[in-house]
């Protein structure tokens, strides 16, 4: 009772919104109810039965149009998105954290459309007009602490609304949604035992939204699931080294900066702002009281509007805005009505059809040959009396044959030619084709269903609208749910499952910034008509270019898998994957062994090798002796040169002293000439 007084002032308030919601939108909740049950249920209506029974007409019906939404179906069940996620800056994070977050969005996109719920959603597009997903949080099981992020299809979009005044196709802008759930009483009883309920009111009330009503034997509560905006002004400042935080956060940066010790400046303010920041409350209310309330780290509302094909219009110049929603058959529904009341009007022909052949006088008709008259499969002569058997001269006529009258022709006319309006309404030409096989080739046929396609892209538009939103939720919890040190689901791009550690040393951390991210999610290119069309225009490159067609079988195999639907396609590119790895492998090694084989020479050319190389060598050794030989005879030459010299040399030495020891003999006899001389000349002065 604490948390319904706390919040009884919000109550009303809350309640005022929830009931102008539905009554701004109660009109597209009937068209959902009334299109569903016209394309899954029955296209007669109980007005349409009531008129039959009075006409005495067969109550039967031709529906046509849940093969054209069918068909769609089957197509988007084969269909996967592309997405991309980018990132603005990666200051301060690993460098393959936006691979992990694209990895773990596809997963979960994955996870959506094989549990069935994407399916599900197209089919609500489709058949009602639109549709709802939600984004929520759980623990990954009972004994986990852990929170995960699931998708999933609301359990009925005609319980959930949105604020009248959202903008956008995914009415994400809004300031509310909400979720109504129904529970009975002794349930609701068992799981809020402290909530006291005894002032509610089971019986239906004459206004649009009834919080609590009886149906059959039972009381039934409705409860609310509401999720609020609530905006908060707060100052936003800029540093010199581009970052953006509050005011408040500057100031405890500042504060943490100082009691670091940092001797460089702190970053300083350059600029500032005031914003407005938005988050989430939750109320989980009945008619009279707030039961839960709490306040989310939810940035974004967790319920997604998926449109179908609305309008928004002005019924005249002043009255209020309107939405429609169209469902893929909403034009086409009195094409149908019209093909039944053909076709019940043809089957009361027949069944009010005249089954006797042969009008004739009773007294015409001989006794024992009745049976001629009534059983007409068995073949006798008709006999007849063609006087009266009491009056011989009174003339009877003779037995006719009764001509029926045939059924007009307006009516198998119209019986036929509305399916060829109902295709001309819908946009889907499919039907019509192969009728005349002598002209439609089956590239006729692909192309043919490729601008059926094209007719119902506004739902697959749409659809996107609203996984784009989605994404960006997922964008914005990831950091502020996945904290801890763990593990979380991812898909490749190859279609490839896994597992990534996250926030661990070595691995991607996830506590990026909420606006550094940016998700986009595209419609993906794998209709199986679409595949079709890509495999024969692969197939004809192949052909045209040799070049092609080799890169193709060796590195192209995968792509050529992925259009093409056959069963056990994924084994199929397992298996291949397996075998290009292993041809890779065969192919090193042979590139290996021949490299090896290069290094090892062939015997014979080893030969032609060796007397290569000995001519060569012989040739240097004879290059060798002839430079020896000439150097011996140099050496030689030089000593005989040598020798000359000596001798010459020695002659001149021994000229040299004769010429010495001649001079020695000359002065010799000169000296004693003299001493002769001066001998003689003393003894002549004595």
């Amino acid at each position: 009772m604490a948390v319904a007084q706390r919040y009884q002032d919000e109550l009303s308030g809350i309640k005022k919104n929830i009931e102008n919601a539905h009554e701004y939108f109660s009109n597209n909740y009937k068209i959902y109810n009334d299109f569903k049950k016209f394309v899954f249920a029955t296209t007669i209506s109980q007005e349409d039965e009531a008129v039959l029974q009075a006409l005495n007409k067969p109550q039967i019906e031709f529906n046509v149009l849940e093969s054209y939404v069918s068909r769609l179906r089957g197509e988007f069940s084969k269909a996967a998105p592309e997405i991309e996620v980018s990132s603005e800056s990666n200051r301060n994070q690993g460098s393959d954290y936006v691979d992990v977050v694209e990895d773990h969005i596809r997963y979960l996109e994955d996870d959506f459309r094989k549990e069935g719920d994407a399916y599900q959603v197209y089919s609500d597009q489709l058949s009602g007009g639109y549709s709802v997903m939600k984004v929520y949080t759980d623990y990954s099981h009972y004994k986990s602490f852990d929170q995960d992020i699931f998708l999933s299809r609301v359990f009925d979009p005609v319980l959930c609304g949105f604020d009248p005044m959202a903008k956008e196709v995914h009415k994400g802008d809004g300031n509310f949604c909400y979720e109504v759930y129904p529970m009975r009483k002794d349930e609701f009883k068992e799981r809020y035992p402290n909530v006291d309920i005894t002032n509610i009111k089971f019986k239906r009330n004459s206004s649009s939204f009834s919080w609590a009503y009886r149906n059959m034997k039972e009381d039934i509560l409705l409860l609310v699931d509401y999720y609020e905006k609530k905006k908060k002004r707060l100052k936003i400042v800029q540093l010199s080294d581009r970052q953006v935080m509050t005011d408040e956060d500057y100031k405890k940066f500042v504060e943490e900066w100082n009691m670091s010790g940092n001797i460089e400046q702190v970053p300083q303010v350059i600029d500032e702002r005031w914003t407005c920041d938005e988050r989430i409350d939750r109320y989980i209310l009945i008619e009279d009281q707030v039961i839960h309330h709490e306040k989310t780290n939810y940035r974004y509302l967790p319920l997604v509007f998926v449109d179908g094909n609305s309008v928004k219009f002005r019924e005249t110049i002043n009255s209020d805005v309107k939405q429609m929603v169209r469902p893929y058959i909403y034009q086409a529904k009195d094409a149908q009505r019209l093909k039944n009341l053909a076709g019940q009007s043809l089957a009361n022909e027949l069944e009010n059809m005249v089954q006797h052949k042969w009008k004739v006088a009773k007294e015409g008709i001989p006794p024992g040959y009745e049976d001629a008259y009534i059983n007409n499969q068995l073949p006798t002569v008709m006999i007849y009396n063609a006087t009266h058997p009491d009056n011989p001269d009174q003339q009877l006529p003779a037995p006719q044959e009764v001509s029926r009258i045939p059924t007009p022709p307006e009516v198998t006319n119209t019986f036929t030619l509305v399916d060829q309006l109902i295709q001309n309404i819908l946009g889907s030409y499919d039907a019509a084709l192969g009728i005349n096989d002598n002209q439609l080739s089956g590239i006729a046929v692909v192309e043919a269903a490729t601008q059926s396609n094209a007719a119902s892209m506004p739902y697959i538009v749409s659809y996107m609208h609203a996984l784009n939103q989605v994404a960006k939720i997922l964008v914005d919890l990831i950091p502020k749910y996945y904290v801890t040190p763990r593990s979380i689901p991812t898909l490749s791009k190859d279609g490839k499952r896994g597992y990534r550690l996250i926030n661990q040393p070595g691995q991607p951390t996830l506590e990026y910034d909420e606006n550094a991210l940016k998700v986009k999610v595209e419609a993906g290119l794998n209709f199986t008509v679409q595949k079709s069309k890509a495999l024969r225009q692969i197939t004809a490159l192949m052909q045209a270019s040799p070049m092609f067609a080799q890169f193709i079988n060796q590195k192209g195999l995968p792509i050529l898998l992925d259009n093409m639907e056959i069963r056990g396609i994924d084994d199929l590119k397992e298996q291949t994957s397996q075998f290009m790895q292993m041809i890779e492998q065969q192919q090193a090694q042979a590139a290996q062994q021949q490299s090896q084989a290069a290094q090892q020479p062939n015997p014979l050319v080893m030969r032609a090798e060796n007397e290569r190389m000995k001519l060569q060598l012989n040739e240097a050794q004879n290059h060798v002796d002839n430079q020896l030989k000439a150097a011996e005879l140099q050496l030689e030459k030089e000593k005989l040169d040598t020798e000359q010299e000596k001798i010459l040399s020695n002659l001149h030495i021994d000229h040299a002293d004769n010429m010495i020891k001649a001079a020695k003999v000359d002065a010799e006899r000169t000296r004693t000439a003299v001493d002769l001389a001066s001998k003689a000349a003393g003894s002549v002065n004595k």
